[in-house]
């Protein structure tokens, strides 16, 4: 639960401001969203299997595109 001490002759804007960083630290806007809709446990287990496959396609696709580097040597001049 996120609480913020309102210091005296503090503006509101910086309160408001603390408030929110405390609100997203805490993970509490992403626990609301994940818990919007009931989801059966078959449900979130497809869901988690078609996240991993996606993940897996891009580490793929990442792989691909990248070029090859190759180290040059530079020669000594003396």
């Amino acid at each position: 639960m996120a609480v913020i001490v309102v210091h005296k002759n503090e503006p509101i804007d910086s309160v408001l401001r603390r408030f929110q960083r405390q609100v997203i630290k805490e993970g509490v806007i992403s626990d609301v969203l994940d818990k919007r809709h009931f989801v059966s446990k078959s449900e979130a287990k497809r869901i988690k299997a078609h996240e991993l496959e996606r993940s897996a396609g891009r580490k793929r696709r990442r792989a691909k595109s990248k070029p090859r580097t190759t180290v040059r040597v530079k020669k000594k001049m003396f």
